[in-house]
């Protein structure tokens, strides 16, 4: 039942995506941040509205990961915009080329979740892999927080790259910001 291969996978566009934050985007949220919770920045109530904020950009999709019919978890994202609000925080110094954004440049993995009885099994990389695999992007770009050390590992052993650190809202944590190549081969 855990095996990543029995995933079934479903896309969303913005508007599918709204019919689901409630049964399905919310409480895998608040089972993956029941630690952080209590923190007004990941409050369920702002994290939702973060998620429609993303919702409006074009390309905004989400995938959902299920076994049988329960949610595993999910992955969402969207293109940066030509100066994109993305790149704001920085707290060390990056390259301004490394955060040119164009429209077409760069996919934001906003979120990616798996429900904590299913987590270390390899459902976040199915996931992650079943959102990026298509992108027409050149790289994705994700933040994660310092003190994840499971998230930072697994980034790490997926060919994320760290090129900054970055802290996105006065109230935010700090972040360490990481790229991806999505077409390596491309050059």
């Amino acid at each position: 039942m855990t095996d990543p291969n029995n995933l079934t996978f479903a896309h969303y566009s913005a508007a599918d995506a709204e019919q689901i934050l409630e049964s399905v985007v919310a409480p895998i949220y608040a089972a993956t941040h029941a630690d952080v919770i209590p923190s007004a920045f990941y409050d369920p109530a702002r994290f939702l509205q973060r998620v429609r904020g993303y919702m409006r950009s074009p390309g905004f999709e989400l995938v959902t990961a299920m076994i049988k019919t329960e949610p595993a978890g999910l992955a969402l994202g969207y293109p940066l915009p030509e100066g994109a609000r993305w790149w704001q925080g920085l707290t060390t110094d990056v390259d301004p080329e490394a955060i040119a954004e164009n429209g077409h440049r760069t996919f934001a993995l906003c979120e990616l979740m798996v429900h904590p009885k299913l987590q270390r099994l390899g459902i976040a990389r199915a996931i992650h892999d079943e959102l990026l695999h298509n992108r027409s992007e050149d790289r994705a770009t994700l933040l994660v927080r310092e003190d994840n050390t499971a998230a930072q590992i697994a980034y790490a052993k997926w060919g994320w790259i760290k090129i900054g650190k970055l802290q996105p809202y006065p109230d935010s944590p700090n972040y360490d910001a990481l790229l991806l190549s999505l077409h390596p081969s491309a050059g």
